[in-house]
């Protein structure tokens, strides 16, 4: 069987793409191609960071007017408003205000409210307004998101899999494992477990350079450090998994409360020991 694996910078992260067939070393080109494809689009669209993405037109419109919106944005923020209701605002992608307060997003001063939450989104129709100027931000799922996208992009004859700075998804993915970053030495020790569905996201308060920070409402970014734990949560699509994590990680008892199909996850502490929920 010949493997291919190829990296590239997307999504503010490295992404890295492996496929596996018994076919031509062209064709395993062209699949890669398609999956780094799919990440771009998702990445185009929802990218807090570009003034030119459709979530910065968004973010300047729909508290106006309402706003016609891509069949992926329609589908992401269904997702996120459902996660938001079944986490009780746990998962809100209204977090923009706060991440740009902390110098965590770039602030392109546009109007918001500071009562603004995930209830002032309306969506129907592929329309999207707010009842209030709110600012969201995909970050905490857009990225499983592309992931996904990326795997759906490659025909199902080709195993493939897509790592985007530790949100991942296999096809196949039975039988194997996955790395887990140690809270205090992400860059150099990893714990390995067995995956337990075909998508899994790692979450935690590491160094900003290594990966996002993890903030809510109530909460500052260094303040998060003192759980000194990293989460795995595993699922059967990579949407679900990154947004859970943030979940598993502010309010672990919200996650064991609800039951989300297919949805697993494991914390990892400062002392290498994994439990499991």
């Amino acid at each position: 069987m010949a493997s291919l694996t190829r990296c590239q910078p997307h999504l503010g992260t490295y992404v890295e793409v492996t496929v596996s067939a018994d076919t031509s070393d062209e064709r395993l080109i062209d699949a890669s191609n398609a999956a780094f494809s799919a990440i771009e689009k998702i990445d185009r669209l929802m990218s807090f960071h570009s003034v030119e993405s459709e979530l910065t037109m968004i973010n300047k419109t729909a508290s106006q007017q309402p706003v016609q919106i891509s069949s992926d944005m329609n589908f992401v923020i269904e997702q996120a408003l459902f996660l938001s209701r079944n986490t009780n605002g746990v998962f809100d992608i209204t977090i923009a205000p706060e991440l740009i307060t902390n110098n965590l997003l770039p602030d392109h001063g546009l109007d918001f409210s500071e009562s603004g939450t995930w209830k002032d989104i309306i969506l129907s129709n592929a329309q999207i307004q707010f009842k209030q100027p709110v600012l969201l931000d995909l970050g905490g799922i857009a990225k499983g998101y592309a992931v996904d996208c990326a795997i759906t992009a490659v025909e199902e004859t080709i195993d493939i899999t897509v790592n985007a700075g530790g949100d991942l998804r296999m096809r196949p993915w039975r039988d194997k494992h996955v790395s887990m970053r140690h809270p205090e030495s992400p860059r150099s020790v990893f714990v390995d477990t067995v995956m337990e569905n075909c998508a899994s996201a790692t979450s935690a308060s590491y160094d900003s350079n290594i990966d996002s920070i993890i903030i809510s409402r109530d909460s500052q970014p260094n303040q998060m450090n003192l759980n000194n734990k990293s989460v795995t949560v595993f699922a059967e699509n990579c949407l679900t998994a990154d947004a859970l994590t943030k979940v598993a990680y502010l309010n672990p008892d919200m996650l064991r409360r609800n039951t989300f199909s297919g949805v697993r996850f494991a914390s990892l502490d400062s002392a290498g020991t994994v439990t499991w929920d």
